[in-house]
């Protein structure tokens, strides 16, 4: 992940319409800078870690975002809330995918499934 994604770079969401950077990469785990406020978002490794497990032996998994606590179980959203009651899925599904862990469907409703290989 670290030579895929250089901190303070500009992201852009699945959708196209937002955009985000990883602030740094910490023994804990990447922060994110979040929306136009740059909302500081840690994510611990272990929610990163624990998202091939999750999606294997699935096909696409909807990313499922909602911005509020509450999820919709079988998301991606849902599995990231577990670690961080944020809104979280699509920009981790963008740094993952440029990481080569997934692969994105951008049609809605945005999609995931594990890359070749994983």
């Amino acid at each position: 992940m670290r030579a895929a994604v250089t901190p303070g770079e500009p992201l852009q969401t699945p959708t196209g319409r937002g955009s985000f950077s990883v602030a740094r990469f910490t023994s804990d785990g990447l922060v994110l800078l979040l929306g136009v406020k740059e909302a500081w978002t840690p994510l611990p490794w272990t929610a990163l870690e624990e998202i091939p497990d999750y999606l294997r032996g699935r096909s696409w998994v909807r990313i499922g975002s909602t911005y509020s606590i509450n999820s919709v179980e079988g998301t991606l959203d849902a599995h990231l809330k577990r670690f961080l009651a944020r809104a979280t899925g699509g920009w981790v599904a963008v740094v993952l995918e440029r990481a080569g862990v997934l692969e994105i469907d951008r049609l809605p409703p945005a999609r995931v499934k594990l890359a070749g290989g994983w």
